[in-house]
């Protein structure tokens, strides 16, 4: 190990700090911990110390001392006269910045120490590249998150921000302090999707969940002209773009699958195209999508905006259950669910965006009988998703169960709000025009309905 990656005299002031005065102890074990320092006479000592406060015991030289003899360990901490001269190198103030400096050698020390490990696994033909990928990537991010600094803040030292927050509040318009949906009731009810939160959309095949979601991306690109990113795994892009014009163009998506486009509407379609291009839409369509890449791309996607002075508004994953966590291995279905879950939620918080996932529900909602309204507990692999997300939305349409509904009703959608750790729960109504790929507000729909972009 070269000499430039340990510094035997900042682990020395470090604890003769601690040794000469043992209040440092409270910052010092905020930043180091014993495996970080490089000598094994002094990680002993260190463990010794963190004891006998754990035990509600302040620390002195002698002390310490005394543990280590009882211990049997003095001789291997470097003896008692060892102990005392090193606390004689107390620093009380500078303590921090020392123990901050013990903290990144053993860092690097790690990471040296991984990438060798790395190495060999590349260079070993019987181990799959997701696995190393995948590995890399866990010891990459405990590295960065040892590396993080300090995060626990008396509430005093949010007043600024909180006041900034609370001028955002008064600013908002109708009370839309997130991301607008462009569903005008659904937004006063959730007041917009806010950045770090996880939003599971789940409906039942057929009802609609791929149309809304798309529905909500191509409000937020195309009305507030704000980024997104749509991971579609089951669509493939050409898919994706269809509904997205017969969508903006108000056309018949169906009739359009078929060659039946007149001039009027290769006219619609085109200036449709020409106003989805100028939107800030990405899409990725990759079918075996996995967790590891998933949180690449987006990482990737808001490193390249950022050059040009935007962010990531929205992801969009359709849907959540398509997605697979190889480093897994042979764990159960539920347990890469949650992995793939939590990878969605750390993403939120990551870049500070709202993630909206699709969600499959279980078997059992269509073996109920008489009510068929969706619950928490038909999420499919549903504890995790349920935990992990911030708030749970259902669609459900009578339509599908209820063959005799009143002809002003076939069409409409109940969106229900099953979870809100933000607010309240509850329904809205929308219209569900199928074959344009559209669900519109009702009151919207009840006027003429233009395009609904």
């Amino acid at each position: 190990m070269s000499s430039s990656l340990f510094d035997a005299e900042s682990e020395q002031v470090v604890l003769g700090s601690i040794l000469q005065s043992p209040d440092v102890f409270n910052d010092v074990s905020q930043i180091v911990y014993a495996d970080d320092f490089y000598f094994e006479p002094h990680r002993i000592i260190y463990k010794a110390i963190f004891d006998l406060f754990d035990h509600q015991k302040v620390p002195d030289t002698l002390m310490v001392i005394s543990q280590l003899k009882n211990l049997n360990l003095l001789e291997k901490a470097g003896n008692r006269s060892a102990i005392l001269q090193m606390a004689s190198l107390s620093s009380p103030i500078a303590a921090p910045t020392y123990a901050q400096r013990v903290r990144e050698l053993s860092l690097r020390r790690r990471l040296l120490l991984e990438v060798k490990e790395i190495e060999a696994s590349v260079q070993n033909p019987q181990h799959e590249l997701n696995d190393i990928l995948s590995k890399t990537e866990k010891s990459m991010v405990s590295i960065a998150d040892r590396h993080t600094v300090y995060n626990v803040r008396h509430i005093r030292d949010v007043k600024q921000e909180f006041l900034e927050f609370l001028e955002s509040l008064k600013a908002s318009k109708g009370g839309i302090t997130g991301l607008p949906s462009g569903f005008k009731q659904l937004d006063q009810l959730t007041t917009g999707f806010k950045p770090g939160q996880l939003i599971v959309l789940a409906a039942r095949p057929g009802a609609g969940k791929t149309t809304f979601a798309l529905n909500i991306a191509q409000n937020v690109a195309m009305k507030s002209n704000k980024p997104i990113l749509f991971f579609s795994l089951e669509m493939t892009k050409l898919e994706l773009l269809l509904r997205l014009v017969c969508a903006d163009a108000y056309l018949d998506s169906a009739k359009i699958q078929k060659g039946f486009i007149n001039e009027k509407e290769t006219e619609k379609i085109i200036n449709s195209v020409q106003r989805l291009q100028a939107s800030d839409i990405y899409i990725d369509d990759s079918p075996d999508l996995t967790s590891w890449e998933f949180r690449q791309r987006c990482r990737r996607l808001s490193g390249q905006l950022k050059s040009y002075n935007k962010s990531i508004s929205l992801v969009v994953v359709d849907y959540l259950q398509l997605m697979t966590d190889k480093s897994r291995g042979n764990e159960s279905r539920q347990l890469e669910v949650a992995s793939i879950s939590r990878a969605l939620k750390i993403i939120a918080k990551e870049l500070n965006v709202p993630v909206l996932a699709c969600s499959q529900m279980n078997r059992s909602i269509e073996q109920r009988g008489k009510d068929p309204r969706p619950q928490l507990s038909d999420l499919r692999e549903s504890g995790a998703i349920e935990q992990d997300a911030d708030t749970v939305i259902f669609i459900h349409r009578e339509d599908m169960f209820n063959f005799d509904l009143p002809e002003e009703l076939k069409g409409q959608a109940e969106v229900i709000i099953a979870k809100h750790r933000a607010g309240p729960t509850g329904s809205v109504k929308l219209m569900f025009l199928k074959e344009k790929n559209l669900f519109m507000d009702l009151e919207t729909h009840e006027t003429e309905p233009p395009p609904a972009f």
